[in-house]
Formats: structure tokens, sequence, C-alpha cells
């Protein structure tokens, strides 16, 4: 494949399956190779390629001599980035996002409370690399928030478990989906609950750690309702885990 085809096919996956997520085509509803391609002003080979990617998202199904329809929601792996990205950015869906934000409530603490015990003194430098560019990044949107995924990714790496790792794909979604949605102002609050988690894991305190998580994602579910920091002061943050 070309490069110029490679881009086509970029393009062609990220417009078919936005239209999917946004509910352009109906699940169940058959999609013409051909039309389609027409309406993207692409061949029929790169349809089919990003056709083919789409299958393996589960939202889409090629049946011999039928054809290929949309699947239902319900058959989507949404856990895949593209997935959580494109119905991101073509919803505006509150439950959809506390969905996403309960995700992290369960496994985010927990993650942070295991990094405490397995982490490498690699992985401290690379929580403190990422920490560093947090801070670095003054008003820079974009540097901000790839280093708070950075961040995220490190602990994720810290745990030494491949399963977890495995939701990295959710969580940084869901930081990106909130740090474009929030103002700068908040990167300073931010960045301190970031430092309290990454000191916890340096001294091996695994409840302070857990402790040190949910106040982070307490305060980006704030952030998100609209709230300022002080606002916080009004709802109790979520209790720790007694495990």
């Amino acid at each position: 494949m070309t490069s110029i085809e490679t881009g086509q096919h970029h393009a062609a996956l990220d417009r078919i399956g936005r239209r999917i997520v946004a509910g352009d085509y109906a699940a169940g509803s058959p999609l013409d190779l051909n039309e389609v391609g027409q309406e993207l002003g692409v061949s029929r080979s790169v349809v089919r390629e990003a056709l083919r990617v789409l299958d393996t998202l589960g939202m889409v199904r090629a049946w011999p001599k039928r054809g290929t329809f949309i699947t239902n929601r319900s058959e989507w792996s949404w856990l895949h980035p593209l997935v959580l990205a494109w119905y991101a950015e073509t919803h505006n869906d509150i439950g959809f996002l506390d969905a996403v934000a309960q995700m992290r409530e369960i496994i985010e603490p927990r993650v942070a409370a295991i990094a405490a015990q397995r982490r490498t003194e690699a992985e401290l430098t690379g929580l403190q690399a990422a920490l560093d560019r947090m801070a670095a990044s003054e008003h820079d949107r974009d540097a901000f928030i790839d280093a708070d995924v950075a961040f995220h990714r490190v602990l994720l790496t810290a745990t030494h478990n491949e399963l977890l790792m495995q939701v990295g794909s959710v969580v940084e979604a869901a930081i990106r989906n909130h740090d474009v949605a929030v103002s700068v102002k908040n990167a300073v609050p931010a960045l301190r609950l970031h430092q309290q988690v990454a000191a916890a894991v340096a001294r091996g305190a695994s409840s302070d750690a857990e402790k040190a998580m949910r106040e982070v994602l307490a305060q980006a579910q704030y952030d998100a309702e609209g709230q300022t920091v002080g606002d916080r002061r009004r709802r109790p943050a979520p209790a720790p885990s007694r495990h």
C-alpha cells in the first residue's frame, strides 16, 4: 500500500467509524462499498481495507454472498481507543462519560496501590519525568495532556500486570477527553494531586497511593462538572477502599 493509499485508508476508516457511532448507519443495515467509496471519494479497495479494521472492532460484519452489515452497539469493542475517541467526539453523552469515570474509579486506585509495591527505580524516574513535563507545560494544553497520559501509562506499566496494562487505552481516552474540555486554570491542582500519587508510590505506601489516586479522579469529576477547586469542599471525596 502506497503512502497515498495509507492516508486514504486512515481517512476512510475515521469517517466511516465516526458515522457509525454517530448513528448515521442503523444497526443491521448493509454497507454498499461502491456507494461509500463514491461518498468518500476513494476506491473500493480503500473502503474494503477500512471495513476490515471496523470488522476487528466489532462494528461491522461481512457475510459471504450477503455483504457487509452494521452490528449492534453491544458487539463493539468499547475498550478500543478508536471506538472511545469516535464516540466521545460525536456525542455529548453524560451517561457514557459517567460510565468511563466509574471504570476509572474501579481500576486506577488499585493500579496506584499495586504500582507502589512493584515499581522499579526506572518507573519512578518515568513518573517524575511526566510530572516535570506537566509542570513545564504552563498554558500548552496539548503538552499537559501528553504528560498526563504519560504519567498514568507509567503507573499501569509499574503494576507489571499485562492484563491491567490492556486498559491503558480506556484511561488514555478518558484523560484526553477530560483534559481537552477543562480549562488550563485547573492544571495546578491537578499537578499537585498527581505529585501526591507519585510520592506515595515512591514510598511504597499502597494505601496512600490508592487514596491519592481517588483524589485525582474526584478532582477530574468535579472539573468535568464545571466546578471550581473550591467547590470540592461541598462534596466528600470517594471513600478509600478498605482492601
